[in-house]
């Protein structure tokens, strides 16, 4: 189906706040039984155009944080406006959320104010959400395709509910966009320890599992312990999984012990869901509605074009009470547009780790998770693992993946199919149980 210009269908009359008006358009779109999913790039593009003209006069008008960034930039509300003008404006970075939270607000009243996890050792971060985005403007793009596998199951939403976004963010999408049965499991805590959580699930015939990818493990590893079998005790039959990066071959690991699909939705607090996986399972579906995301080089922190790897930049675009105008995640990856068997026409993205994470020895520096993917590729490796970091060696900590492995065997098998991928000999033992830290999984410890 064809899309009608941008600048004829998507009209904001004078006087009318802007995401009323993009709502009432997405409303429009989605009766015409179209969505992004099928738009035109070009089309896309001018939507994202006009939509941050607006959100830009927006935040002049209604907070002086931006507005003061606005005028350094040499922005004025009046003056035509395009998409290469953009990367005039200043970033928002992880040090504004965390020291001036406060000051980026742009409608004081919110309904609810999320928490950062605070893995990294830092201050904290603040998101807060009013009433009308958690409710109208967060539903008004859907991406049909995408989700409909979830649309009137019972999902089991196994993400922590404790000052964090993460469940909260899914408990909505899925109960009031997708008409699902919600099962709040929770991860972890005094009401939903995983045995409790796992006689619920069993008990209402829970469909969905939405988790991270490491409690997908502790689940698992509970019910084995209590003598259920996932595949047989269980009724899933589709995990969702996000909270936590996961390579390719530990993901595979998840569907084979519950014997399902996975999808893998990546977001976070600041931006909320920002790409989605296809049934393809090869990069994310960019949630090109709510977002306007760009690719930045990490040292002169210009804009890259598509194919190019950098550091993720996303604005929101349907916010109203925090904003973020050109925040940088400290993310790394880059953006595909070469279209998707899937037929979805959104461009894919596709994560290379992040800048905090990475470790760094003395070939070079990889992304945890490529190290896991050579890890889970060896034969008796288990569940559970850790990279340290010593003076840029690199040791591994690994549990066999039964009783009946070989330890020493395993343990030069790693060594060497990690010494092959990475030039460089690294300390490997196999040891009975590994540290686990509470909370999301810590794949990367630094020593001194």
């Amino acid at each position: 189906m064809s899309m009608p210009l941008l600048t004829q269908s998507l009209s904001i009359p004078k006087g009318e706040f802007h995401l009323t008006s993009i709502k009432r358009w997405f409303d429009g779109l989605e009766a015409s039984g179209d969505s992004l999913e099928t738009m035109s790039r070009d089309d896309v593009k001018e939507y994202h155009r006009l939509t941050l003209k607006h959100l830009l006069h927006y935040v002049w008008e209604n907070n002086s944080f931006y507005r003061d960034r606005l005028q350094s930039a040499g922005f004025e509300p009046d003056q035509p406006f395009g998409l290469e003008d953009y990367p005039t404006i200043p970033f928002l970075t992880k040090d504004d959320l965390r020291e001036r939270y406060k000051d980026i607000l742009t409608k004081q009243k919110l309904a609810h104010i999320c928490k950062s996890t605070g893995t990294t050792g830092t201050k904290p971060s603040y998101i807060g959400h009013t009433m009308d985005e958690l409710y109208s403007y967060y539903f008004a793009p859907k991406y049909p395709t995408l989700m409909e596998k979830v649309k009137n199951q019972v999902v089991a939403n196994a993400l922590p509910y404790e000052m964090s976004s993460s469940a909260l963010t899914f408990h909505h999408e899925f109960q009031h966009l997708l008409h699902c049965t919600i099962l709040p499991i929770g991860k972890g805590g005094a009401y939903s320890e995983p045995e409790i959580a796992l006689q619920f699930m069993k008990d209402w015939e829970a469909e969905i599992l939405v988790t991270t990818p490491s409690y997908a493990i502790v689940l698992y590893e509970h019910a084995k312990a209590l003598g259920m079998d996932v595949k047989e005790d269980f009724t899933i039959n589709h995990i969702f999984l996000t909270g936590e990066g996961t390579s390719h071959y530990f993901r595979k690991r998840i569907e084979t012990i519950w014997g399902c699909k996975s999808t893998i939705l990546f977001g976070s607090l600041e931006a909320m869901l920002i790409g989605l996986e296809c049934e393809v399972q090869d990069g994310f579906h960019l949630a090109d509605g709510h977002l306007y995301i760009e690719i930045v080089d990490q040292e002169t922190l210009e804009p890259l074009e598509a194919g190019q790897q950098g550091e993720i930049v996303v604005t929101t675009l349907l916010r109203e009470g925090m904003p973020l105008v050109r925040f940088r995640t400290g993310d790394i990856g880059f953006i595909d547009e070469s279209g998707c068997d899937c037929g979805v026409n959104l461009p894919k993205l596709f994560l290379r780790g992040r800048n905090i994470e990475q470790i760094i020895i003395e070939t070079g520096e990889y992304s945890p998770f490529h190290l896991e993917n050579i890890l889970m590729q060896v034969d008796g490796v288990g569940n559970w693992y850790r990279f340290i970091v010593k003076e840029k060696q690199l040791k591994v900590e690994v549990e066999p993946l039964d009783e009946t492995v070989d330890r020493e065997l395993l343990s030069e098998q790693i060594s060497s199919s990690l010494e092959f991928h990475i030039n460089t000999y690294c300390d490997v033992q196999v040891v009975d149980k590994v540290h686990r830290n509470a909370g999301k999984m810590k794949r990367v410890w630094l020593e001194d």
